[in-house]
Protein backbone atom coordinates (compact mmCIF):
# COMPACT_ATOMS: atom_id res chain seq x y z
CA UNK A 1 0.00 0.00 0.00
CA UNK A 2 1.44 3.29 -0.86
CA UNK A 3 1.74 6.28 0.90
CA UNK A 4 -1.41 8.03 -0.37
CA UNK A 5 -3.08 5.13 -0.47
CA UNK A 6 -2.77 4.59 2.81
CA UNK A 7 -3.67 8.05 4.11
CA UNK A 8 -6.78 7.62 2.08
CA UNK A 9 -7.27 4.15 4.60
CA UNK A 10 -6.95 6.27 7.52
CA UNK A 11 -9.04 9.05 6.21
CA UNK A 12 -11.74 6.80 5.96
CA UNK A 13 -11.52 5.65 9.18
CA UNK A 14 -11.99 8.67 10.74
CA UNK A 15 -14.51 9.98 8.54
CA UNK A 16 -16.46 6.65 9.71
CA UNK A 17 -15.89 7.77 13.57
CA UNK A 18 -16.92 11.16 12.62
CA UNK A 19 -20.01 9.70 11.06
CA UNK A 20 -20.80 8.46 14.82
CA UNK A 21 -19.74 11.55 16.42
CA UNK A 22 -16.27 10.02 17.89
CA UNK A 23 -14.12 13.39 16.09
CA UNK A 24 -10.57 14.08 17.52
CA UNK A 25 -8.70 16.96 17.57
CA UNK A 26 -7.45 15.87 14.00
CA UNK A 27 -10.29 17.06 12.50
CA UNK A 28 -8.22 21.05 12.10
CA UNK A 29 -5.77 18.88 10.09
CA UNK A 30 -6.32 19.46 6.09
CA UNK A 31 -6.77 16.43 4.38
CA UNK A 32 -6.07 18.10 1.05
CA UNK A 33 -5.64 21.74 -0.26
CA UNK A 34 -6.15 23.18 -3.93
CA UNK A 35 -4.36 26.50 -4.29
CA UNK A 36 -5.10 28.16 -1.34
CA UNK A 37 -8.00 26.31 -0.17
CA UNK A 38 -8.05 23.25 2.13
CA UNK A 39 -10.35 20.19 2.81
CA UNK A 40 -11.00 18.97 6.34
CA UNK A 41 -11.87 15.93 7.70
CA UNK A 42 -15.43 17.58 9.33
CA UNK A 43 -16.47 18.66 5.44
CA UNK A 44 -16.81 15.34 4.53
CA UNK A 45 -18.09 14.01 7.51
CA UNK A 46 -21.14 11.28 6.79
CA UNK A 47 -20.16 11.11 3.04
CA UNK A 48 -19.24 7.41 4.00
CA UNK A 49 -22.46 5.00 4.95
CA UNK A 50 -22.67 3.09 7.76
CA UNK A 51 -22.67 -0.03 6.60
CA UNK A 52 -19.97 0.72 3.92
CA UNK A 53 -16.28 -0.75 5.15
CA UNK A 54 -12.77 -1.37 3.48
CA UNK A 55 -12.06 -0.80 -0.15
CA UNK A 56 -15.41 0.52 -0.99
CA UNK A 57 -15.24 3.41 2.25
CA UNK A 58 -11.83 4.51 0.63
CA UNK A 59 -12.82 4.67 -2.73
CA UNK A 60 -16.10 7.13 -1.84
CA UNK A 61 -13.45 9.13 0.51
CA UNK A 62 -11.17 9.46 -2.93
CA UNK A 63 -13.84 10.13 -4.89
CA UNK A 64 -14.99 12.68 -2.75
CA UNK A 65 -11.61 14.53 -2.51
CA UNK A 66 -10.81 13.67 -6.07
CA UNK A 67 -14.13 15.96 -7.43
CA UNK A 68 -13.56 18.80 -4.97
CA UNK A 69 -9.64 19.31 -6.04
CA UNK A 70 -11.24 19.15 -9.60
CA UNK A 71 -14.42 21.83 -8.67
CA UNK A 72 -11.58 24.10 -7.28
CA UNK A 73 -9.19 24.08 -9.86
CA UNK A 74 -12.08 24.80 -12.11
CA UNK A 75 -12.89 27.65 -9.71
CA UNK A 76 -9.55 29.07 -10.02
CA UNK A 77 -9.28 29.05 -13.37
CA UNK A 78 -12.74 31.24 -13.63
CA UNK A 79 -11.69 33.46 -10.80
CA UNK A 80 -8.30 34.26 -12.43
CA UNK A 81 -9.73 34.56 -16.33
CA UNK A 82 -12.93 36.73 -15.68
CA UNK A 83 -13.93 39.95 -13.78
CA UNK A 84 -15.61 39.07 -11.02
CA UNK A 85 -19.09 41.33 -10.70
CA UNK A 86 -19.75 41.49 -7.12
CA UNK A 87 -22.48 42.85 -7.27
CA UNK A 88 -24.72 40.79 -9.80
CA UNK A 89 -23.90 37.50 -7.92
CA UNK A 90 -25.13 39.35 -4.49
CA UNK A 91 -28.42 40.37 -6.67
CA UNK A 92 -28.17 36.55 -8.15
CA UNK A 93 -27.99 34.94 -4.84
CA UNK A 94 -30.95 37.72 -3.09
CA UNK A 95 -32.74 36.62 -5.99
CA UNK A 96 -32.52 32.76 -5.73
CA UNK A 97 -33.18 33.11 -2.08
CA UNK A 98 -36.28 34.90 -2.49
CA UNK A 99 -37.40 32.31 -5.06
CA UNK A 100 -36.46 29.23 -2.21
CA UNK A 101 -38.22 31.14 0.80
CA UNK A 102 -41.56 31.28 -1.78
CA UNK A 103 -41.47 28.04 -3.03
CA UNK A 104 -40.84 26.37 0.29
CA UNK A 105 -43.94 28.66 1.59
CA UNK A 106 -46.00 27.66 -1.55
CA UNK A 107 -45.56 23.71 -0.60
CA UNK A 108 -46.14 24.35 2.74
CA UNK A 109 -49.37 26.07 1.49
CA UNK A 110 -50.78 23.37 -0.79
CA UNK A 111 -49.50 20.78 2.21
CA UNK A 112 -52.09 22.22 4.47
CA UNK A 113 -55.03 23.55 2.43
CA UNK A 114 -54.77 21.38 -0.74
CA UNK A 115 -57.69 19.43 -1.60
CA UNK A 116 -56.42 16.16 -3.23
CA UNK A 117 -59.72 13.82 -3.72
CA UNK A 118 -60.22 13.85 -7.18
CA UNK A 119 -64.16 12.20 -7.71
CA UNK A 120 -64.59 9.73 -10.75
CA UNK A 121 -67.46 12.51 -12.10
CA UNK A 122 -64.57 15.51 -12.24
CA UNK A 123 -62.12 12.82 -14.39
CA UNK A 124 -64.94 12.34 -16.46
CA UNK A 125 -65.60 15.98 -17.30
CA UNK A 126 -62.61 16.91 -17.54
CA UNK A 127 -62.10 14.17 -20.20
CA UNK A 128 -65.37 15.04 -22.43
CA UNK A 129 -64.25 18.72 -22.01
CA UNK A 130 -60.56 18.09 -23.07
CA UNK A 131 -60.86 15.37 -25.50
CA UNK A 132 -58.76 16.90 -28.23
CA UNK A 133 -55.69 16.98 -25.73
CA UNK A 134 -55.34 12.80 -25.54
CA UNK A 135 -54.78 11.64 -28.99
CA UNK A 136 -52.75 8.75 -29.03
CA UNK A 137 -48.98 9.02 -29.71
CA UNK A 138 -48.70 5.25 -30.46
CA UNK A 139 -50.67 1.90 -30.03
CA UNK A 140 -52.44 0.30 -26.93
CA UNK A 141 -53.39 -2.70 -26.21
CA UNK A 142 -55.53 -5.04 -23.65
CA UNK A 143 -53.64 -8.52 -23.65
CA UNK A 144 -54.32 -11.33 -22.38
CA UNK A 145 -51.27 -13.76 -21.94
CA UNK A 146 -50.63 -17.49 -20.57
CA UNK A 147 -46.18 -18.10 -20.60
CA UNK A 148 -46.32 -21.84 -20.73
CA UNK A 149 -43.15 -24.40 -21.64
CA UNK A 150 -42.79 -25.88 -25.03
CA UNK A 151 -43.33 -29.29 -22.66
CA UNK A 152 -46.68 -28.28 -20.74
CA UNK A 153 -49.24 -30.70 -21.20
CA UNK A 154 -52.84 -30.50 -23.04
CA UNK A 155 -52.07 -27.23 -25.09
CA UNK A 156 -55.13 -27.48 -26.81
CA UNK A 157 -57.18 -27.96 -24.13
CA UNK A 158 -55.84 -24.97 -22.71
CA UNK A 159 -56.26 -23.03 -25.87
CA UNK A 160 -60.16 -23.99 -25.57
CA UNK A 161 -60.76 -23.01 -22.02
CA UNK A 162 -58.88 -19.78 -22.97
CA UNK A 163 -61.28 -18.47 -25.35
CA UNK A 164 -64.23 -19.91 -23.40
CA UNK A 165 -66.90 -17.39 -21.68
CA UNK A 166 -68.16 -20.42 -19.49
CA UNK A 167 -67.16 -19.57 -15.74
CA UNK A 168 -66.26 -22.91 -15.21
CA UNK A 169 -63.95 -23.15 -17.93
CA UNK A 170 -61.95 -19.94 -16.50
CA UNK A 171 -62.07 -21.96 -13.14
CA UNK A 172 -59.94 -25.20 -14.79
CA UNK A 173 -58.12 -22.87 -17.15
CA UNK A 174 -56.72 -20.56 -13.77
CA UNK A 175 -56.07 -24.02 -11.94
CA UNK A 176 -54.02 -25.20 -15.00
CA UNK A 177 -51.94 -22.09 -14.93
CA UNK A 178 -51.25 -22.08 -10.89
CA UNK A 179 -49.75 -25.73 -11.61
CA UNK A 180 -48.09 -24.95 -15.23
CA UNK A 181 -47.28 -20.85 -15.91
CA UNK A 182 -44.71 -18.87 -14.58
CA UNK A 183 -46.60 -16.11 -15.21
CA UNK A 184 -50.25 -15.47 -16.86
CA UNK A 185 -53.17 -12.71 -16.71
CA UNK A 186 -56.65 -14.34 -17.90
CA UNK A 187 -58.43 -10.98 -17.98
CA UNK A 188 -56.59 -7.96 -17.52
CA UNK A 189 -58.63 -4.35 -17.99
CA UNK A 190 -55.69 -2.62 -18.37
CA UNK A 191 -54.58 -0.52 -21.02
CA UNK A 192 -51.04 -0.76 -22.17
CA UNK A 193 -48.09 0.73 -24.68
CA UNK A 194 -46.75 -1.29 -27.08
CA UNK A 195 -43.31 -0.92 -25.66
CA UNK A 196 -43.96 -1.96 -22.68
CA UNK A 197 -45.91 -5.08 -23.58
CA UNK A 198 -42.50 -6.25 -25.24
CA UNK A 199 -40.52 -6.16 -22.25
CA UNK A 200 -42.46 -9.46 -21.01
CA UNK A 201 -44.20 -10.51 -23.77
CA UNK A 202 -43.29 -11.15 -27.50
CA UNK A 203 -46.12 -8.85 -28.41
CA UNK A 204 -44.04 -7.32 -31.46
CA UNK A 205 -44.58 -11.04 -33.40
CA UNK A 206 -48.32 -10.75 -33.57
CA UNK A 207 -47.53 -7.79 -36.11
CA UNK A 208 -49.32 -4.44 -35.73
CA UNK A 209 -51.71 -5.15 -38.76
CA UNK A 210 -53.59 -7.92 -36.64
CA UNK A 211 -53.81 -5.33 -33.77
CA UNK A 212 -57.61 -5.20 -34.57
CA UNK A 213 -57.87 -8.84 -34.30
CA UNK A 214 -59.85 -9.51 -30.97
CA UNK A 215 -60.55 -12.06 -29.05
CA UNK A 216 -58.53 -15.09 -30.83
CA UNK A 217 -55.67 -16.95 -29.60
CA UNK A 218 -51.97 -15.83 -31.12
CA UNK A 219 -49.44 -18.69 -30.57
CA UNK A 220 -45.81 -17.59 -29.86
CA UNK A 221 -43.03 -19.71 -29.52
CA UNK A 222 -39.50 -18.83 -28.93
CA UNK A 223 -36.57 -19.60 -26.54
CA UNK A 224 -38.71 -22.96 -25.66
CA UNK A 225 -41.16 -21.23 -24.33
CA UNK A 226 -44.86 -20.99 -25.84
CA UNK A 227 -46.70 -17.95 -25.85
CA UNK A 228 -50.50 -17.90 -25.78
CA UNK A 229 -52.01 -14.14 -26.38
CA UNK A 230 -55.56 -12.57 -26.61
CA UNK A 231 -56.04 -8.90 -27.50
CA UNK A 232 -58.92 -7.98 -25.65
CA UNK A 233 -58.97 -4.17 -27.05
CA UNK A 234 -56.92 -1.73 -29.42
CA UNK A 235 -56.04 1.89 -29.89
CA UNK A 236 -54.02 2.72 -32.98
CA UNK A 237 -52.13 6.21 -33.11
CA UNK A 238 -53.63 9.84 -33.64
CA UNK A 239 -57.01 7.88 -32.14
CA UNK A 240 -58.32 9.44 -29.21
CA UNK A 241 -57.17 7.77 -26.16
CA UNK A 242 -59.34 5.87 -23.52
CA UNK A 243 -60.64 7.62 -20.20
CA UNK A 244 -59.56 4.38 -18.03
CA UNK A 245 -55.95 4.68 -19.82
CA UNK A 246 -55.74 8.71 -18.69
CA UNK A 247 -57.17 8.52 -15.51
CA UNK A 248 -54.03 9.13 -13.56
CA UNK A 249 -53.00 11.74 -15.63
CA UNK A 250 -56.35 13.67 -15.56
CA UNK A 251 -56.38 13.32 -11.40
CA UNK A 252 -52.45 14.96 -11.62
CA UNK A 253 -53.78 17.71 -14.51
CA UNK A 254 -56.56 18.80 -11.80
CA UNK A 255 -54.48 18.53 -8.81
CA UNK A 256 -52.04 20.69 -10.79
CA UNK A 257 -54.65 23.02 -11.65
CA UNK A 258 -56.28 23.13 -8.11
CA UNK A 259 -51.97 23.96 -6.67
CA UNK A 260 -51.94 27.35 -9.52
CA UNK A 261 -55.27 28.23 -8.39
CA UNK A 262 -54.39 28.55 -4.82
CA UNK A 263 -51.03 30.18 -4.78
CA UNK A 264 -52.91 32.60 -7.30
CA UNK A 265 -55.52 33.49 -4.86
CA UNK A 266 -52.65 33.54 -1.99
CA UNK A 267 -50.67 35.84 -3.79
CA UNK A 268 -53.95 38.01 -4.36
CA UNK A 269 -54.97 38.27 -0.81
CA UNK A 270 -51.73 38.54 0.99
CA UNK A 271 -51.26 41.99 -1.62
CA UNK A 272 -54.66 43.12 -0.70
CA UNK A 273 -54.20 42.91 3.13
CA UNK A 274 -51.08 44.45 2.53
CA UNK A 275 -52.99 47.95 0.51
CA UNK A 276 -55.82 47.31 3.57
CA UNK A 277 -53.10 47.91 6.13
CA UNK A 278 -51.17 50.55 4.58
CA UNK A 279 -48.21 48.16 4.50
CA UNK A 280 -47.74 49.69 0.56
CA UNK A 281 -46.62 52.97 -0.59
CA UNK A 282 -45.53 54.89 -4.03
CA UNK A 283 -43.42 58.10 -2.86
CA UNK A 284 -43.93 61.01 -5.12
CA UNK A 285 -40.69 62.66 -6.68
Amino acid sequence: MNNYIFRIFCLAISVAFASCGKFTSDEEQPIARAFDKYLYAKDIAGIVPPNIHGNDSIAIVRGFIDQWQHDMVLQHQAEENIQVDEKYIQEQLDNYRKSLIRFQYEQELINQKLDTTVTEEEIAKYYEENKKNFQLKKPILKVSYIKLSNKAPKIDMVKKLFTSKDVRDRDLLEKYCFKYSPAFSLMDTSWHYIDELEKTLPISKIGEYNYETLNRIFQISENNTLYLLILRGSKFRDSLSPLAFEKENIKNLILNQRKLKLISQMEREVFQEAQKNNELEVYKK
